[in-house]
């Protein structure tokens, strides 16, 4: 089944409000944001709903100061589907579209994951949509914090498909060349990703197994937190957006994760997960 970006009318707010392109704190920053909330099984009233879509439209707006050239989110859900929205324009007005506020209130008992993520452009220019997050592969949906290096190599090394100049979908197109009988072979994958060379953290859903979202850890930062009340999984490239849209709930559990690692996990029960070493080549600081 193919999911069909939504790509918002941006072009109007454009004029008005261009994505701030800078490389003020850069460093500091390192580079893009990533958040979102992962549900796991439960059944949850329409005000539960909403305020899971509040937290989320909260995490981006915190996650704005990462990156204001692209924002872009996927809401997935059970049948494998779900809806990308995205545009080279700052998270705040993202939020603010019509586009976004339909999107949010679309989600339902069948939604699985909120996936967000606010660009800082490297590789790829953020007018053309296709290089903004999500990344859409044949069989993957997914973001990626970091910069991969080698890119260009690794898709004439293994003839990968690419429809983007973004480095980031060479994550993706390897994921879906592991991807055996609907399922991603996480050995594998590490394997690949051996000939990797630079930095990531990456949130991944294979549409063939649409209860389970992959979470790399690798050298950028990445933070979870899971509530076992409200049965859900939060996550924010800083530790920060995650206190501030969840200080209305108490039982917050901080999830301790190792970093080089790649994590599976199942949204029937999200205090249970897989893990392999995701060992890739770092770059040396200097």
């Amino acid at each position: 089944m193919n999911i069909k970006p939504c790509v918002i009318s941006y072009w109007k707010i454009c004029l008005v409000a261009p994505a701030i392109n800078t490389n003020l704190n850069r460093k500091l920053l390192d580079m893009c944001g990533q958040c979102g909330i992962i549900l796991g099984k439960k059944r949850r009233t329409r005000e539960e709903l909403e305020a899971l879509g509040n937290m989320f439209t909260e995490l981006l707006r915190y996650n704005e100061c990462r990156g204001r050239d692209a924002t872009g989110i996927f809401i997935a859900d059970q049948s494998g589907a779900g809806k990308i929205l995205k545009a080279p324009i700052s998270a705040m007005y993202l939020t603010e579209s019509i586009e976004y506020q339909e999107a949010i209130q679309s989600i339902s008992n069948k939604t699985i994951a909120l996936l967000g993520h606010t660009r800082f452009r490297t590789v790829g220019t953020p007018m053309v949509n296709v290089n903004n997050h999500p990344i859409e592969s044949s069989h993957c949906v997914g973001t990626h914090n970091g910069t991969i290096s080698n890119h260009h190599e690794l898709f004439q090394k293994f003839n990968w498909q690419r429809i983007g100049q973004v480095d980031s979908e060479v994550i993706f197109r390897c994921a879906d060349s592991c991807i055996h009988d609907g399922k991603l072979c996480m050995g594998e994958f590490s394997e690949k990703q051996k000939e990797f060379r630079g930095t990531m953290s990456f949130l991944l859903f294979n549409r063939q197994e649409p209860t389970a979202i992959y979470v790399g850890i690798g050298n950028m930062p990445l933070c979870l937190r899971y509530h076992p009340k409200l049965r859900c999984l939060c996550y924010s490239s800083e530790s920060m957006p995650l206190v501030m849209t969840g200080k209305g709930y108490k039982g917050w559990r901080l999830f301790l994760k190792s970093a080089m690692t790649l994590y599976r996990f199942d949204t029937d029960d999200l205090e249970k997960w897989d893990s392999v070493p995701m060992i890739f080549n770092i770059p040396a600081r200097g």
